[in-house]
């Protein structure tokens, strides 16, 4: 029997902060939510809090640090590999933005104008790059860009529209446009903008 994961009564804490603000996020909007309140949803004291988080800002990246860290895990639990997995990794990151909209956006937001080393939004191109076979740097970096911006331009999309984030037909939807980047034919995934034509051959 693998041996199950110990998790530190520190780490368990903050794993309980970062839920706990998740909700509050989400309910009140962030910048209405306070540490006090916080603590007293995670049930924990408001030195705690800035115990573990210096602000607001360094919440929110943390927050999104570990929803990548769980893409990660998941990523690996699916046992697929290639673009499989790139459309299960999407499929998993639509289901989530689904079940916290808003703060999913400022979460995004907020990594993208990041300089912090580690960034989430970093972590996820490299997760696509990854699972990417072409072997022109160029091509691929286009690939990358382009596969997430589906992602973004989606989830924008029905922010500014004021439309209810369905993850089905987010997902269907999501799946339909790559249709114009990765081509499967004959049993294969064929990575190419096949509705824009390249640069290069």
């Amino acid at each position: 029997m693998e041996q199950e994961k110990y998790i530190s009564k520190k780490e368990r804490s903050r794993i309980k902060i970062m839920h706990a603000a998740k909700g509050l996020f989400e309910r009140y909007g962030i910048d209405d939510v306070t540490f006090t309140q916080i603590a007293k949803e995670a049930d924990v004291c408001r030195t705690t809090v800035f115990n573990h988080f210096a602000g607001t800002r360094e919440l929110l990246l943390a927050i999104f640090a570990q929803e990548t860290e769980d893409l990660k895990v998941y990523a690996e639990s699916t046992g697929l590999e290639g673009v499989p997995l790139i459309y299960a990794l999407f499929d998993r990151l639509i289901e989530d933005t689904a079940y916290y909209p808003t703060l999913s956006i400022r979460l995004i937001t907020n990594a993208i104008i990041s300089r912090d080393e580690e960034n989430p939004i970093a972590m996820i191109e490299d997760m696509v790059r990854e699972n990417l076979t072409s072997e022109k740097p160029d091509e691929r970096e286009r690939l990358v860009v382009s596969i997430t911006g589906v992602y973004y331009g989606l989830i924008n999309h029905y922010h500014i529209n004021k439309l209810k984030f369905e993850p089905e037909i987010m997902k269907t939807e999501f799946r339909r446009m790559m249709n114009g980047i990765i081509k499967y034919e004959g049993g294969q995934y064929y990575e190419q903008l096949w509705n824009f034509k390249m640069g290069r051959s």
